[in-house]
């Protein structure tokens, strides 16, 4: 490869895409000549102009290009976007990878970006007067939709053929042409339809085709809010925050476009006007009918953006978003917020957002976690308490102070998935995770399925409501100044655990003498039924996952009858009003938990060997 013989000096903020066409033109050859010169061009596709090359330049392309064009490495990588990869998140969704094509983000404008035509009209030296100003790499961002500098909004479209409409095209335009002008328009217009030849449209667009005065002008608050997101594209903003804020901006952008109109009543009338032609855009599929989709994309409008990307980033500073998140999802899709299509979306860029709106949205995107599969995974939320110190089945007295107001009749239901959410809360990982760390086998989960989530609300348990009183709690639990209780070893020690023959001997002789004489108070089924309920008091699980190891060592067909009792046998232990034996059985076996679990929170040594069926505290 020999350096060409002329070159050309990049200019401040210039994209590869704009140093290809202004070099070009200095030595008039096309952009695919320059790229096949480079070595860029992959064998059996010698036409292919990889989009690509604009986001990122692997070491060898780099510097094979610097070579040609008498560059240093470091200029030829600053310009691609590769500057912003970490700090907006579409550039890296965008790159290529193992197996992977390039797929362009629909935040991102590869080909065809809006342009400034004072900036491409030059600074009126010599250099730009010959091959025109810069088309700036931040064009190809849709946050940018004004020139700070000339205080206008970008133009979106060419004046003369209204190209590129609402596609994108690819990174370049008729690449092999070498006869156009840089700040010439390089989409093709067909002047005759019976020619076969096509045409480029070769409109100059670097000159305003209207009168300052008949076009719309950014305010100062548009400006200002323009400089501060271009302000997140580099220090001192730290990187995190950046990458986060964007993703923020665009699920606020996409929650006022899927709710539009409904989201209309957040902004002033200027506002809404601008942004109101977009979203009937959005809203209206074939045959005019409406579309449920969210289109995941800023309107490409610099205006329209520019009023939608700033209603979205003063709705993200709201104190009441979560109200607004599920009243306006309610209100546009006649639905819970967790089956809109904006809780799919969300879904799929939680990762990426900032710990503010995952608490926002997590409550109001689906009314409890889902337990199957990896979904749900995140990472653990700061708290002072730990996971032992929650039992699998809420305390009664926490749930009656604190959720009791928005639990509806589907108690069961909420102190399951209450108790499992402050788990996953402060250990992190997936719901399922949490469920297991309770004591509830994969088996087992049915119970706490989808089932029971639109059980939940169909009886009116308001998910907002449900998160506000479980985090009340968690900062009750984690400034608490009592000892909190370790269920985890409770849970252990009784591991499948039964009360003793001899336990429960002297159990039944604390009975009333008139007791003593039902038979059923000596079968081995009334032992494990009485054994179960100790294990609920003791643990606070529920009865559903308490260890049945007398029931596992029956005959399959005693087993099955077993099993056909339990919830019949559990009703007398359980209800309000039990018959009297029931009564005085459970104030036994109440006073028998209360020793045994302040054995094993001691650490008795007692209790050590207690799992099997012969041993016993004393």
């Amino acid at each position: 490869m020999h350096p060409l013989p002329r070159s050309l000096e990049p200019l401040s903020g210039e994209s590869l895409v704009s140093y290809l066409l202004r070099l070009g033109h200095r030595l008039d050859l096309s952009p695919l000549h320059l790229i096949r010169a480079a070595g860029w061009i992959k064998e059996g596709n010698p036409n292919h102009f990889p989009g690509s090359l604009l986001l990122d330049l692997p070491e060898p392309q780099t510097e094979a290009f610097a070579r040609l064009t008498g560059q240093t490495a470091r200029e030829v990588s600053a310009l691609t976007l590769a500057q912003w990869r970490d700090r907006y998140p579409p550039i890296a969704r965008s790159l290529p990878g193992p197996g992977r094509l390039m797929r362009p983000d629909p935040w991102l404008y590869i080909g065809s970006p809006r342009f400034c035509p004072s900036c491409l009209a030059g600074d009126g030296t010599r250099v730009q007067q010959l091959h025109g100003g810069p088309w700036l790499k931040l064009w190809h961002l849709p946050i940018v939709f004004a020139c700070t500098e000339h205080r206008i909004y970008l133009e979106a479209e060419c004046p003369h053929c209204g190209q590129p409409h609402d596609t994108q095209g690819p990174l370049i335009q008729r690449a092999n042409d070498h006869t156009l002008h840089p700040a010439q328009c390089r989409w093709t217009v067909n002047a005759q339809a019976a020619r076969r030849k096509s045409f480029a449209c070769a409109g100059r667009l670097d000159h305003h085709t209207a009168p300052a005065r008949d076009r719309p002008q950014p305010t100062t608050d548009v400006l200002r809010f323009q400089k501060s997101l271009r302000g997140r594209l580099k220090s001192p903003t730290r990187t995190t925050d950046s990458s986060e804020y964007f993703t923020d901006l665009r699920l606020a952008t996409a929650l006022i476009n899927a709710t539009w109109p409904h989201s209309r009543d957040l902004l002033d009338d200027d506002t809404a006007e601008r942004i109101d032609s977009n979203a009937q855009k959005l809203h209206v599929g074939p045959g005019r009918r409406r579309n449920q989709q969210v289109h995941d994309m800023p309107p490409r409008d610099p205006i329209a953006c520019g009023a939608l990307l700033m209603a979205a980033d003063r709705l993200l500073l709201r104190d009441d978003l979560p109200d607004l998140i599920s009243d306006l999802t309610r209100a546009a899709f006649g639905s819970p917020s967790s089956r809109t299509p904006w809780a799919v979306l969300y879904d799929r860029h939680k990762g990426e957002c900032s710990e503010r709106l995952r608490q926002v949205a997590e409550p109001v995107t689906r009314t409890f976690p889902r337990v199957s599969g990896r979904r749900g995974t995140r990472g653990p939320l700061r708290s002072g308490y730990q996971p032992e110190h929650i039992p699998a089945f809420l305390e009664p007295d926490w749930h009656e102070r604190y959720l009791a107001s928005c639990a509806g009749s589907e108690v069961k239901s909420v102190r399951r998935a209450a108790a499992v959410r402050l788990v996953q809360w402060v250990m992190g990982g997936t719901y399922d995770d949490a469920a297991q760390f309770l004591g509830i086998a994969p088996v087992q989960s049915h119970l706490l399925s989808a089932r029971e989530t639109r059980r939940s609300a169909w009886t009116g348990c308001n998910p907002l409501e449900f998160d506000r009183a479980l985090r009340a709690l968690a900062s009750d639990l984690r400034t608490s100044r009592q000892p909190l209780v370790d269920y985890r070893r409770r849970r252990q020690a009784l591991q499948e655990w039964v009360l003793s023959v001899d336990a429960w001997n002297a159990l039944v002789r604390e009975l009333p003498p008139t007791l003593v004489q039902f038979r059923t108070l000596t079968d081995d089924r009334k032992r494990q039924n009485a054994s179960v309920f100790v294990w609920t008091l003791v643990t606070r699980g529920e009865h559903l996952f308490a260890p049945r190891p007398l029931e596992a060592a029956q005959p399959t067909e005693i087993q099955r009858q077993w099993a056909a009792r339990r919830n019949t046998a559990w009703f007398q232990f359980s209800r309000p009003d039990p018959l009297r034996h029931y009564a005085d059985l459970r104030g036994v076996l109440a006073n028998y938990a209360q020793r045994l679990a302040r054995d094993i929170d001691s650490g008795a040594g007692q209790i050590i060997n207690m799992n099997t069926p012969g041993n016993h505290a004393q």
